[in-house]
């Protein structure tokens, strides 16, 4: 392996295990999503709900922003501002779409329940996002 792929490899690891320690539950939540079972905020899997049917169809994703996140009306930094999501701020994605880059990645997610896209660059999702 040549030393730029070592290099990727222990980055995204860190960031990875960073992240996990950021979900809700701590290092257990963190111990559970690398070993394959997606953590939905409440706890449980993607696949059950608290009551133990099946869960709501959007998924939840949290926003890893150091400032702000900007909500626009389309999938572009171009795209007109209509309001903004906190950082940490948990948030409901209905699905995926290609747009403007922003900084490398060109996936943006439509939120659920409201008007808006976010890039997902800022945004980590629980569990895969469907395509719109």
């Amino acid at each position: 392996m040549r030393q730029r792929n070592k290099r990727t490899v222990i980055a995204m690891a860190t960031v990875g295990l960073g992240l996990g320690l950021l979900l809700p539950g701590g290092p257990a939540a963190a111990q559970a999503y690398a070993g394959g079972a997606h953590p939905a905020p409440n706890g449980a899997t993607s696949a059950d709900s608290a009551d133990g049917h099946a869960a709501d169809r959007h998924v939840r994703g949290v926003v890893v922003s150091d400032a702000p996140l900007h909500v626009r009306a389309r999938a572009t930094t171009a795209a007109r501002v209509l309001g903004t999501l906190d950082p940490f701020e948990e948030v409901g994605l209905s699905c995926q779409a290609k747009g403007g880059r922003v900084e490398g990645n060109n996936i943006w997610y439509r939120l659920h329940g409201e008007p808006g896209w976010v890039s997902a660059r800022f945004v980590h999702n629980y569990t895969p996002v469907q395509w719109c």
